[in-house]
Protein backbone atom coordinates (compact mmCIF):
# COMPACT_ATOMS: atom_id res chain seq x y z
CA UNK A 1 0.00 0.00 0.00
CA UNK A 2 1.34 3.38 -1.22
CA UNK A 3 1.90 6.36 1.54
CA UNK A 4 -1.08 8.37 -0.04
CA UNK A 5 -3.46 5.76 -0.01
CA UNK A 6 -2.25 4.89 3.96
CA UNK A 7 -3.00 8.69 4.80
CA UNK A 8 -6.35 8.61 2.68
CA UNK A 9 -7.20 5.79 4.76
CA UNK A 10 -6.55 7.78 7.91
CA UNK A 11 -8.52 10.38 7.19
CA UNK A 12 -11.37 7.84 5.83
CA UNK A 13 -11.10 6.37 9.66
CA UNK A 14 -11.27 9.70 10.79
CA UNK A 15 -14.29 10.64 9.34
CA UNK A 16 -16.33 7.94 9.86
CA UNK A 17 -15.81 7.70 13.49
CA UNK A 18 -16.17 11.60 13.82
CA UNK A 19 -17.08 12.14 17.71
CA UNK A 20 -14.45 9.47 18.85
CA UNK A 21 -11.48 11.20 16.53
CA UNK A 22 -12.30 14.60 17.82
CA UNK A 23 -12.06 13.46 21.71
CA UNK A 24 -8.72 11.90 20.57
CA UNK A 25 -7.32 14.62 19.46
CA UNK A 26 -8.83 17.08 21.76
CA UNK A 27 -5.56 16.63 24.25
CA UNK A 28 -3.27 17.35 20.97
CA UNK A 29 -5.40 20.18 20.44
CA UNK A 30 -5.38 21.87 23.84
CA UNK A 31 -1.37 21.02 24.63
CA UNK A 32 -0.20 22.62 21.15
CA UNK A 33 -2.91 25.50 21.92
CA UNK A 34 -1.30 25.92 25.39
CA UNK A 35 2.15 25.91 24.25
CA UNK A 36 1.96 28.22 21.51
CA UNK A 37 -0.27 30.75 23.72
CA UNK A 38 1.84 30.86 26.26
CA UNK A 39 5.44 31.24 23.71
CA UNK A 40 3.21 34.19 22.21
CA UNK A 41 2.85 36.38 24.82
CA UNK A 42 6.05 35.59 26.40
CA UNK A 43 7.71 36.95 22.92
CA UNK A 44 5.07 39.97 22.72
CA UNK A 45 5.85 40.62 26.13
CA UNK A 46 9.52 40.85 25.71
CA UNK A 47 9.12 42.80 22.50
CA UNK A 48 6.97 45.23 24.82
CA UNK A 49 9.57 45.76 26.84
CA UNK A 50 12.75 45.58 24.02
CA UNK A 51 10.58 49.01 22.62
CA UNK A 52 10.69 50.37 25.98
CA UNK A 53 14.33 50.09 26.70
CA UNK A 54 15.36 50.96 23.04
CA UNK A 55 13.29 54.42 24.12
CA UNK A 56 15.60 55.10 26.67
CA UNK A 57 18.83 54.94 24.51
CA UNK A 58 21.43 52.51 24.09
CA UNK A 59 23.94 54.79 25.76
CA UNK A 60 22.10 54.84 28.71
CA UNK A 61 22.48 53.27 32.28
CA UNK A 62 20.53 53.58 35.37
CA UNK A 63 21.92 54.12 38.52
CA UNK A 64 19.79 52.92 42.01
CA UNK A 65 20.49 52.72 45.65
CA UNK A 66 21.37 49.40 47.48
CA UNK A 67 21.98 47.63 50.77
CA UNK A 68 24.96 46.00 50.99
CA UNK A 69 25.77 42.86 52.73
CA UNK A 70 26.27 44.62 56.03
CA UNK A 71 22.66 46.68 56.02
CA UNK A 72 24.46 49.98 54.50
CA UNK A 73 22.39 51.50 51.83
CA UNK A 74 23.50 54.00 49.41
CA UNK A 75 22.18 57.34 49.20
CA UNK A 76 21.34 59.14 45.75
CA UNK A 77 20.37 63.52 46.02
CA UNK A 78 20.00 65.95 43.51
CA UNK A 79 23.57 67.41 44.46
CA UNK A 80 25.03 63.52 43.73
CA UNK A 81 23.59 64.35 40.29
CA UNK A 82 25.43 67.39 40.04
CA UNK A 83 28.62 65.82 40.87
CA UNK A 84 28.16 62.97 37.99
CA UNK A 85 27.45 65.51 35.25
CA UNK A 86 30.49 67.97 36.17
CA UNK A 87 32.87 65.15 37.21
CA UNK A 88 32.67 63.06 34.40
CA UNK A 89 33.79 64.39 30.60
CA UNK A 90 31.94 61.08 29.03
CA UNK A 91 28.51 62.31 30.49
CA UNK A 92 26.32 63.99 28.52
CA UNK A 93 23.24 64.82 31.06
CA UNK A 94 21.94 62.88 33.84
CA UNK A 95 17.87 62.61 34.77
CA UNK A 96 17.14 62.33 38.40
CA UNK A 97 14.07 60.33 39.22
CA UNK A 98 12.12 60.57 42.73
CA UNK A 99 8.49 59.25 42.92
CA UNK A 100 6.42 59.16 45.70
CA UNK A 101 5.58 55.70 47.64
CA UNK A 102 2.02 55.55 47.92
CA UNK A 103 -0.44 56.81 44.67
CA UNK A 104 -1.25 60.82 44.53
CA UNK A 105 -4.83 61.90 44.95
CA UNK A 106 -5.09 64.08 41.62
CA UNK A 107 -8.95 65.81 41.19
CA UNK A 108 -10.63 68.34 39.69
CA UNK A 109 -14.47 69.64 40.64
CA UNK A 110 -15.07 66.92 38.08
CA UNK A 111 -13.58 63.72 39.03
CA UNK A 112 -10.97 62.58 41.12
CA UNK A 113 -7.79 59.99 40.43
CA UNK A 114 -4.94 58.24 41.96
CA UNK A 115 -1.37 58.30 40.19
CA UNK A 116 1.84 57.79 40.70
CA UNK A 117 3.66 61.19 40.88
CA UNK A 118 7.32 61.32 39.71
CA UNK A 119 9.59 64.06 40.44
CA UNK A 120 12.16 64.55 37.35
CA UNK A 121 13.67 67.23 35.88
CA UNK A 122 13.31 68.90 32.00
CA UNK A 123 15.38 66.00 30.10
CA UNK A 124 13.41 63.40 31.20
CA UNK A 125 11.96 63.19 27.56
CA UNK A 126 14.92 62.37 26.14
CA UNK A 127 15.22 59.10 28.07
CA UNK A 128 11.66 57.84 28.07
CA UNK A 129 9.62 57.21 24.87
CA UNK A 130 6.78 58.66 26.05
CA UNK A 131 5.55 61.57 23.91
CA UNK A 132 3.19 64.91 23.90
CA UNK A 133 -0.05 64.81 22.23
CA UNK A 134 -0.94 68.41 24.35
CA UNK A 135 1.52 71.35 25.58
CA UNK A 136 4.83 71.04 26.57
CA UNK A 137 7.02 69.31 29.18
CA UNK A 138 7.71 71.63 31.91
CA UNK A 139 11.15 73.22 31.53
CA UNK A 140 14.46 73.75 33.65
CA UNK A 141 13.99 77.00 35.11
CA UNK A 142 10.61 75.75 36.06
CA UNK A 143 11.96 73.21 37.94
CA UNK A 144 14.60 75.44 39.59
CA UNK A 145 11.94 77.66 40.62
CA UNK A 146 10.22 74.20 41.80
CA UNK A 147 7.22 75.94 39.91
CA UNK A 148 3.59 73.92 40.52
CA UNK A 149 3.72 72.88 36.99
CA UNK A 150 2.35 69.62 36.19
CA UNK A 151 2.25 66.80 33.05
CA UNK A 152 -0.43 64.60 32.99
CA UNK A 153 -1.16 61.58 30.95
CA UNK A 154 -3.98 61.44 27.78
CA UNK A 155 -6.19 59.09 29.89
CA UNK A 156 -6.07 61.02 32.80
CA UNK A 157 -6.88 64.42 31.16
CA UNK A 158 -10.01 62.83 29.77
CA UNK A 159 -11.16 61.38 32.94
CA UNK A 160 -10.72 65.08 34.43
CA UNK A 161 -11.63 67.30 32.38
CA UNK A 162 -13.43 65.05 29.75
CA UNK A 163 -12.86 63.52 26.28
CA UNK A 164 -11.64 65.94 23.83
CA UNK A 165 -11.21 69.44 26.12
CA UNK A 166 -8.02 70.58 26.15
CA UNK A 167 -6.54 70.48 29.06
CA UNK A 168 -3.55 72.71 29.05
CA UNK A 169 -3.31 75.72 31.31
CA UNK A 170 -6.28 74.15 33.33
CA UNK A 171 -5.42 73.57 37.12
CA UNK A 172 -6.15 70.72 39.02
CA UNK A 173 -5.04 69.62 42.61
CA UNK A 174 -2.71 67.37 43.88
CA UNK A 175 -2.84 66.10 47.40
CA UNK A 176 -4.90 69.16 47.63
CA UNK A 177 -2.32 71.44 46.17
CA UNK A 178 -2.78 73.81 43.13
CA UNK A 179 -0.56 72.95 39.68
CA UNK A 180 -1.32 74.19 36.28
CA UNK A 181 -1.27 71.66 33.55
CA UNK A 182 1.29 72.48 31.30
CA UNK A 183 1.53 68.98 28.67
CA UNK A 184 -0.29 65.99 27.77
CA UNK A 185 1.54 62.85 27.43
CA UNK A 186 -0.22 60.14 25.32
CA UNK A 187 -0.95 57.14 26.56
CA UNK A 188 1.24 54.61 26.73
CA UNK A 189 0.14 50.56 27.62
CA UNK A 190 2.69 49.31 30.04
CA UNK A 191 3.42 45.55 31.02
CA UNK A 192 0.49 43.18 30.05
CA UNK A 193 -1.86 46.59 28.60
CA UNK A 194 -1.86 47.81 32.14
CA UNK A 195 -2.26 51.50 31.16
CA UNK A 196 0.40 53.81 32.40
CA UNK A 197 -0.92 56.35 34.19
CA UNK A 198 2.48 58.69 35.36
CA UNK A 199 2.02 62.08 36.32
CA UNK A 200 5.14 64.76 36.07
CA UNK A 201 6.42 67.13 38.04
CA UNK A 202 9.62 69.20 38.34
CA UNK A 203 11.55 67.30 41.01
CA UNK A 204 12.83 70.14 43.11
CA UNK A 205 8.75 71.10 43.11
CA UNK A 206 8.40 67.51 44.78
CA UNK A 207 11.52 67.58 47.14
CA UNK A 208 9.14 70.80 48.34
CA UNK A 209 6.25 68.87 49.38
CA UNK A 210 7.99 65.28 50.43
CA UNK A 211 9.57 64.14 53.35
CA UNK A 212 13.05 63.01 52.08
CA UNK A 213 15.55 65.37 50.19
CA UNK A 214 16.51 61.38 48.75
CA UNK A 215 16.00 60.36 45.18
CA UNK A 216 15.20 56.69 44.05
CA UNK A 217 17.22 56.60 40.77
CA UNK A 218 19.10 58.59 38.22
CA UNK A 219 19.21 58.15 34.39
CA UNK A 220 22.85 58.66 32.86
CA UNK A 221 23.33 59.41 29.48
CA UNK A 222 26.84 59.09 27.91
CA UNK A 223 27.76 60.35 24.54
CA UNK A 224 29.46 57.54 23.50
CA UNK A 225 28.54 54.36 23.37
CA UNK A 226 32.12 53.20 23.92
CA UNK A 227 32.18 55.05 26.98
CA UNK A 228 29.42 53.22 28.59
CA UNK A 229 31.19 50.76 30.12
CA UNK A 230 33.81 52.67 31.96
CA UNK A 231 31.20 55.53 33.08
CA UNK A 232 29.07 52.47 35.00
CA UNK A 233 32.25 51.66 37.12
CA UNK A 234 34.02 55.48 37.35
CA UNK A 235 29.98 56.83 38.74
CA UNK A 236 29.29 53.99 41.13
CA UNK A 237 33.15 54.87 42.78
CA UNK A 238 32.32 58.13 43.04
CA UNK A 239 29.21 58.12 45.16
CA UNK A 240 30.85 55.18 46.81
CA UNK A 241 33.38 57.70 47.92
CA UNK A 242 31.35 60.61 48.43
CA UNK A 243 28.52 58.23 51.07
CA UNK A 244 31.54 56.17 52.45
CA UNK A 245 29.31 53.31 51.65
CA UNK A 246 30.68 49.91 49.94
CA UNK A 247 28.97 48.17 47.25
CA UNK A 248 25.92 50.64 48.00
CA UNK A 249 24.86 51.36 44.35
CA UNK A 250 24.05 49.02 41.84
CA UNK A 251 24.37 51.06 37.75
CA UNK A 252 22.64 48.59 34.90
CA UNK A 253 22.88 49.08 31.39
CA UNK A 254 19.55 49.05 29.09
CA UNK A 255 20.72 46.14 27.46
CA UNK A 256 21.80 44.40 31.21
CA UNK A 257 18.26 45.48 31.98
CA UNK A 258 17.06 43.57 28.81
CA UNK A 259 18.98 40.56 29.62
CA UNK A 260 17.78 40.12 32.98
CA UNK A 261 14.45 40.57 31.89
CA UNK A 262 14.04 37.86 29.27
CA UNK A 263 16.55 35.33 31.66
CA UNK A 264 13.37 35.52 33.83
CA UNK A 265 11.14 35.65 31.29
CA UNK A 266 12.42 32.49 29.06
CA UNK A 267 12.48 30.79 32.94
CA UNK A 268 8.49 31.46 33.43
CA UNK A 269 7.43 30.74 29.65
CA UNK A 270 9.21 27.41 29.88
CA UNK A 271 8.12 26.48 33.03
CA UNK A 272 4.14 27.48 31.73
CA UNK A 273 5.01 25.45 28.48
CA UNK A 274 6.32 22.59 29.97
CA UNK A 275 3.05 22.17 32.46
CA UNK A 276 1.02 22.70 28.71
CA UNK A 277 3.24 19.97 27.53
CA UNK A 278 1.54 18.02 29.83
CA UNK A 279 -1.32 18.36 27.86
CA UNK A 280 0.51 16.63 24.61
CA UNK A 281 1.43 13.63 26.98
CA UNK A 282 -2.23 12.62 27.72
CA UNK A 283 -3.25 13.59 24.27
CA UNK A 284 -0.75 10.68 23.46
CA UNK A 285 -1.86 8.15 25.94
CA UNK A 286 -5.67 9.15 24.53
CA UNK A 287 -3.92 7.87 20.41
CA UNK A 288 -2.76 4.63 21.52
CA UNK A 289 -5.90 3.87 24.11
CA UNK A 290 -7.79 4.40 20.65
CA UNK A 291 -5.21 2.84 18.40
CA UNK A 292 -5.33 -0.02 20.68
CA UNK A 293 -9.42 -0.38 20.08
CA UNK A 294 -9.06 0.12 16.46
CA UNK A 295 -6.26 -2.67 16.28
CA UNK A 296 -9.19 -5.08 18.00
CA UNK A 297 -11.97 -3.83 15.86
CA UNK A 298 -9.79 -4.32 12.45
CA UNK A 299 -8.27 -7.43 13.90
CA UNK A 300 -10.53 -9.79 10.91
CA UNK A 301 -9.57 -6.65 7.95
CA UNK A 302 -5.46 -7.56 9.34
CA UNK A 303 -5.61 -10.86 9.24
CA UNK A 304 -7.59 -10.61 5.73
CA UNK A 305 -4.62 -8.13 4.51
CA UNK A 306 -2.07 -10.73 5.95
CA UNK A 307 -3.36 -13.64 3.90
CA UNK A 308 -3.16 -11.76 0.49
CA UNK A 309 0.42 -10.61 0.95
CA UNK A 310 0.74 -8.18 2.94
CA UNK A 311 4.26 -8.05 5.48
CA UNK A 312 4.39 -7.04 8.75
CA UNK A 313 5.86 -3.94 8.18
CA UNK A 314 3.10 -2.70 6.03
CA UNK A 315 0.92 -2.91 9.14
CA UNK A 316 2.58 -1.82 11.51
CA UNK A 317 3.60 1.72 9.06
CA UNK A 318 0.06 1.78 8.17
CA UNK A 319 -1.00 1.64 12.28
CA UNK A 320 1.93 4.32 12.92
CA UNK A 321 0.49 6.79 10.04
CA UNK A 322 -2.93 6.49 11.37
CA UNK A 323 -1.37 7.52 15.01
CA UNK A 324 0.77 9.94 13.46
CA UNK A 325 -2.47 11.42 11.05
CA UNK A 326 -4.69 12.06 14.01
CA UNK A 327 -1.94 13.35 16.42
CA UNK A 328 -0.76 16.01 13.54
CA UNK A 329 -4.52 16.98 12.72
CA UNK A 330 -4.97 17.91 16.77
CA UNK A 331 -1.64 19.34 16.31
CA UNK A 332 -2.67 21.39 13.16
CA UNK A 333 -6.04 22.39 14.78
CA UNK A 334 -4.85 23.51 18.16
CA UNK A 335 -1.33 25.61 16.21
CA UNK A 336 -4.47 27.59 14.93
CA UNK A 337 -6.30 28.28 17.89
CA UNK A 338 -2.61 29.07 19.81
CA UNK A 339 -1.96 31.68 17.08
CA UNK A 340 -5.98 32.97 17.12
CA UNK A 341 -5.61 32.95 20.65
CA UNK A 342 -2.76 34.80 21.26
CA UNK A 343 -3.25 37.48 18.71
CA UNK A 344 -6.12 38.30 20.32
CA UNK A 345 -4.90 37.98 23.95
CA UNK A 346 -2.31 40.25 22.66
CA UNK A 347 -4.27 42.93 21.33
CA UNK A 348 -6.73 43.07 24.42
CA UNK A 349 -3.26 43.44 26.49
CA UNK A 350 -1.75 46.21 23.74
CA UNK A 351 1.56 44.50 23.39
CA UNK A 352 2.97 43.99 19.98
CA UNK A 353 1.28 40.90 18.37
CA UNK A 354 4.22 38.28 17.76
CA UNK A 355 3.90 34.67 15.61
CA UNK A 356 6.53 32.86 15.82
CA UNK A 357 6.62 30.46 12.97
CA UNK A 358 9.23 28.28 14.47
CA UNK A 359 7.41 27.82 17.45
CA UNK A 360 4.37 27.00 15.47
CA UNK A 361 6.56 23.97 13.41
CA UNK A 362 8.11 22.75 16.33
CA UNK A 363 5.09 21.96 18.28
CA UNK A 364 3.04 20.45 14.75
CA UNK A 365 6.21 18.16 14.85
CA UNK A 366 6.20 17.53 18.44
CA UNK A 367 2.86 16.75 18.49
CA UNK A 368 2.98 14.47 15.49
CA UNK A 369 6.09 12.75 16.89
CA UNK A 370 4.03 12.15 20.38
CA UNK A 371 1.34 10.40 17.71
CA UNK A 372 4.28 7.97 16.53
CA UNK A 373 5.78 6.62 19.47
CA UNK A 374 2.40 6.05 21.43
CA UNK A 375 1.23 4.55 18.02
CA UNK A 376 4.25 2.11 18.36
CA UNK A 377 2.54 -0.15 20.30
CA UNK A 378 -0.61 -0.54 18.90
CA UNK A 379 1.36 -0.76 15.36
CA UNK A 380 3.36 -3.39 17.35
CA UNK A 381 0.80 -5.46 18.17
CA UNK A 382 -0.95 -5.35 15.16
CA UNK A 383 1.69 -6.14 13.15
CA UNK A 384 2.25 -9.17 14.77
CA UNK A 385 -1.27 -10.84 14.71
CA UNK A 386 -1.37 -14.22 13.32
CA UNK A 387 -3.19 -14.17 10.12
CA UNK A 388 -4.84 -17.47 10.82
CA UNK A 389 -6.05 -16.56 14.52
CA UNK A 390 -6.74 -12.92 13.28
CA UNK A 391 -9.44 -14.08 10.53
CA UNK A 392 -11.03 -16.61 13.10
CA UNK A 393 -11.73 -13.50 15.48
CA UNK A 394 -15.32 -12.33 16.01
Amino acid sequence: MKFTEMIAGALEGIWVNKLRSVLTMLGMIIGVMAVIVIVTLGQSLNKQVAQAVEGMGANSFTLVPEANDNGQKGKLTLEDCKLLKSSMDSVDFVVPVKYLNYLAAIETIRKKETTLLIGTSSDYLKVDQTGLSQGRFFSEAENQMARRVVVINQTVADDLFGPGNEAVGRTLRINSLAFQVCGVTKPVASLLGAQRSNTFIPIKTLLDISDDQEIQQAIVRVKKGDQLKAATVQSVSILEMRHAVKKGYQAQTNEQMMEQFSSILTIITSVFGALAGIALLVGGIGIMNIMLVSVTERTREIGLRMAIGAQRSDILIQFLVESATIAALGGGIGSLLGIGIGAVISWILKMPIVISFGTILFAFCFSSGIGIIFGLYPANRAAKLDPIDALRYE
